[in-house]
């Protein structure tokens, strides 16, 4: 029996995202579960429909492989499963965020360590198996300079709020 799956388009970093947090099959697709947060999220994400959907073109597909419960097994196995486009932009956007979340967590565990910026990079790149390249050096390295502004301003407003107590 072939495995229900649908087809989004994801950034790369975002497929790696996913990678590694999941198995993949022998074809690589992602194998999603639900006792992930971001599984149960793409789940909730899925349409059916009692006819083929059309896939509009894309430019990163990747095909995410559900997982078949008691409550669901006769929708997927009776349907046409898909993800519509404005759901398929939820899931982006919520894998976006997440990302970011995860890079974050990982500066704030370095930068606790003593380690530097460039040594996080790279052991983030290499946990996450990514190529490194000027665009995802950059990208990790902007959203690190982005967290420690946003950082460095609300505790120049802390400040500067105390001073008037």
């Amino acid at each position: 029996m072939e495995k229900p799956f649908v087809i989004i388009d994801l950034e790369p970093h975002l497929h790696d995202f996913l990678y590694h947090d999941f198995e993949a099959d022998k074809d690589g697709g992602i194998l999603l579960n639900t006792s992930n947060e971001i599984g149960r999220y793409i789940q909730s994400m899925i349409s059916v429909s009692d006819l083929p959907v059309r896939l509009p073109s894309m430019e990163n597909p990747i095909s995410l492989i559900l997982p078949i419960q008691e409550w669901n097994h006769y929708v997927i196995n009776h349907n046409f499963i898909h993800v519509v486009k404005w759901k398929a932009k939820m899931i982006q956007d919520f894998l976006e965020a997440m990302w970011r979340i995860r890079v974050r967590e990982y500066f704030v565990a370095g930068y606790e360590k003593g380690y530097n910026q460039d040594r996080i990079i790279n052991a983030f790149l290499t946990s996450y198996n990514i190529k490194k390249n000027k665009v995802s050096y950059d990208q990790i390295k902007k959203i690190d300079y982005r967290n420690r502004k946003k950082i460095n301003k609300q505790i120049a407003n802390e400040i500067q709020l105390s001073l008037f107590e």
